[in-house]
């Protein structure tokens, strides 16, 4: 899927998990925290795609990859005692390094598209609260986000590497299109729709 599919099918998941947070563990309250949970949803509908620089979010992540290595190493040679003062630990160090590295060395539709990156991505934020404490919503809406993401790829006739790196072998659904063709375009579309009337039912507008 292109990027602006990937927002739509991300946006329905996330507005189909607040309008069906009742029957879910989940608690989204007011307006505000509505607005925080899509923006994570959307955020990681994009994510797995970060493995790729020529993605648009893919070229945001290498070039704060470049500015952040080269700023740490000079400040590594010029003041080593800011960087240890700074992380509070080797492992807190190790965790804000790994996605970034993680995505890096991959290649496009591998690991990122994959379940196993779902429960990396689970791991991932759950040794992170020892860290920083993150609101259970928005980690429950970033791995919604991916999975959204995933789940768009897996409709297209390329599909996903599911169970990498088990197996290598692409799954596609049985009925599938192409990215960035007319087909995509509607379902696009009609995601939009969907969008506005989920919205206009869950938020009671009109």
């Amino acid at each position: 899927m292109m990027a602006s599919g990937h927002q739509a099918m991300g946006l329905t998941w996330g507005i189909a998990a607040i309008t069906f947070s009742h029957l879910l563990p989940l608690s989204i309250d007011g307006w505000t925290e509505w607005i925080f949970f899509l923006g994570i949803v959307l955020l990681g509908a994009l994510l797995p795609d970060m493995d790729s620089p020529t993605s648009k979010i893919g070229r945001w992540l290498y070039s704060s990859i470049g500015i952040l290595f080269l700023a740490f190493v000079i400040i590594y040679w010029q003041k080593p005692d800011w960087i240890w003062n700074f992380v509070e630990a080797e492992l807190t160090f190790v965790l804000l390094l790994a996605v970034p590295i993680f995505l890096v060395a991959s290649t496009h539709r591998t690991w990122t598209h994959s379940l196993a990156f779902i429960g990396i991505l689970i791991i991932y934020l759950g040794l992170m609260e020892a860290w920083v404490t993150v609101p259970f919503y928005l980690q429950v809406g970033l791995i919604l986000g991916v999975a959204s993401h995933i789940f768009g790829d897996f409709i297209t006739k390329r599909g996903v590497p599911l169970f990498y790196p088990i197996l290598r072998k692409s799954f596609r659904f049985l009925v599938t299109f192409r990215t960035g063709s007319p087909t995509e375009k509607r379902i696009v579309l009609l995601l939009m729709l969907l969008n506005i009337w989920l919205i206009a039912s869950t938020f009671n507008l009109g």
